[in-house]
């Protein structure tokens, strides 16, 4: 910034020393009006127009890039909300997956349980099955014994 205000300044100095010396009358045709007058005038109120421009053209450049700024750090300001957002459910799901490990391991030790109960049952079934076969054997024995005896009792009986 302090460059820059020299280097105007230097620029300034050349052109009043520049007018100083030249301060002959110039004749100036501006669209439909003509007027004569010093040709340091001259070159003074170009120089002024020029600064005015520079400054304007100056201006509204930073007013553009200060618009971006704004708009830039709006920007970021949503990014970070979204970051701190992302990261909250990424912990969220983080205790979710923890929650389902957690019943994963309960319910496997469950189904193990189960299994383990169904072999049993499984088994239970098993010699249940073979004591009524034996006991089926066993019945149809005493039933065909005791058939033969009440023949016998009828047969005495008749």
């Amino acid at each position: 910034m302090q460059l820059g205000f020299i280097l105007v300044l230097i620029v300034s100095i050349i052109v009043a020393i520049f007018a100083i010396q030249n301060g002959v009358m110039v004749i100036v045709d501006l669209f439909f009006f003509r007027f004569e007058t010093p040709l340091a005038v001259v070159m003074m109120v170009c120089l002024i127009i020029g600064a005015v421009i520079a400054l304007a053209l100056g201006t509204f450049r930073k007013v553009k890039k200060l618009s971006e700024s704004k708009e830039l750090k709006n920007k970021i300001k949503v990014f970070e909300n979204e970051k701190i957002q992302f990261e909250n459910n990424i912990k969220t799901m983080e205790t979710e997956i923890q929650a389902l490990k957690t019943s994963n391991e309960t319910l496997t030790l469950k189904v193990s349980e189960l299994q383990e109960k169904n072999n049993e049952q499984a088994e239970t079934i098993l010699k249940l099955t073979e004591r009524a076969k034996d006991d089926e054997i066993d019945s149809v024995v005493v039933k065909g014994a005791g058939s033969e005896i009440n023949d016998e009792k009828s047969q005495a009986n008749s």
